[in-house]
């Protein structure tokens, strides 16, 4: 199986979250991540309460079940448990034992599934902290809220006061997993997380080994950093493609940088209000937007959707009170003096085949 095969998979694991039950769903995402989920032993009733009267007794004086939002709990399932043997088939020389003032003899995969829609970091992390207070061993908990998941690990230490016990102390998450539309780059993580893609980059012989591929593959910062590695080395691949029309920088070279720039700057800050869904998803569906604009995806040369949603959505939108945003008048300067020129207005009417009033209430 290619990796084009192996992110499909993936993809149709993930989104089997929006039809099946969650255990059924969460135990086919970690097999297309290529993990054994054969040590499996399921709750007989997946409920919070059941949760606190068989597993919490014994630490009752640890777990905090308000931290743990245990009412917001429609659902939680022990997945599986994943052993030493079962990774030792994968991985050559894979052994447990005390690796960095840690011992990790197996690990545990969760499913909880959420009442709300959507959860903080810092409460999906507070969750999975109650979580490992119950257990020797560490858990992965898959959260799914809403039309989303989230997976979330936490480290763990031998305690230096009393070996007997360990501490708890960062928590590492990927966030909204959309299972409804998910997005490349969660794809492309998920990926990264998969046993064989992990043992491509990391040297694995034990649970701490693993727990550390696992920790740096969702870490944010490392996640960061590898988004600007691949923007970096895209902005230099396109300068040698990218041509920007004349104006008033004569430098053929400086025009093109400072074009590029400006481009990647505005296509980050338009991916970044859309992921907050402080627009319309319908300005960048390629259906809608076929309906909207004259001529889009009919032909190859028409140029509608930059001045038609990009420019007026920059300046008409976004630099414009939201009960002064109107179209400018048709006319030239002698017959429209007070709106000519005047960017904070909508243009290019005649770009949409939708009405002036229909066009306006998709930018709101």
């Amino acid at each position: 199986m290619n990796d084009i095969e192996k992110k499909k998979r993936i993809a149709e694991a993930v989104s089997s979250f929006a039809t099946d039950d969650p255990r059924e769903a969460g135990l086919s995402l970690f097999r297309a991540l290529g993990y054994s989920v054969d040590r499996s032993a399921p709750f007989t009733e997946k409920t919070a309460a059941s949760f606190m009267e068989n597993y919490v007794t014994a630490s009752a004086g640890q777990f905090n079940a308000t931290k743990a939002k245990t009412e917001e709990w429609r659902f939680i399932d022990l997945l599986f448990q994943l052993t030493k043997d079962a990774v030792a088939s994968q991985v050559d020389l894979f052994e447990s034992g005390r690796v960095d003032n840690t011992i990790i003899e197996s690990y545990l995969f969760f499913v909880i599934s959420l009442k709300r829609n959507t959860y903080t970091r810092t409460e999906l992390a507070a969750i999975t902290r109650e979580i490992n207070k119950v257990f020797p061993m560490p858990a992965l908990v898959v959260f799914q809220h809403g039309e989303t998941i989230t997976l979330s690990i936490i480290d763990r230490r031998i305690s230096k006061k009393n070996e007997d016990s360990d501490v708890l102390s960062k928590v590492t998450l990927i966030k909204d997993i959309n299972v409804h539309d998910t997005h490349r780059a969660h794809i492309e993580i998920l990926h990264d997380l998969s046993l064989e893609s992990l043992r491509t980059k990391y040297d694995i012989h034990n649970f701490v080994d693993l727990h550390k591929a696992w920790r740096a593959t969702l870490d944010i910062a490392e996640l960061n950093k590898r988004f600007y590695r691949e923007l970096f080395n895209w902005y230099f691949w396109a300068m040698d493609k990218v041509r920007f029309p004349a104006d008033a920088e004569q430098d053929t070279e400086v025009r093109n940088a400072t074009g590029l720039i400006r481009l990647i700057t505005r296509v980050i800050f338009v991916w970044f209000i859309r992921e907050k869904n402080l627009i319309p998803e319908q300005l960048f569906d390629r259906r809608d937007l076929a309906r909207i604009l004259k001529g889009f995806l009919k032909d190859e040369k028409a140029n509608t959707f930059y001045p038609a949603i990009l420019q007026n959505l920059f300046f008409a939108t976004l630099n414009q009170k939201m009960h002064e945003r109107e179209f400018a008048h048709d006319g030239d300067f002698n017959t429209n003096r007070a709106q000519y020129a005047v960017k904070q207005l909508y243009r290019h009417a005649d770009l949409f085949s939708v009405s002036q009033k229909e066009a306006l209430a998709l930018f709101k």
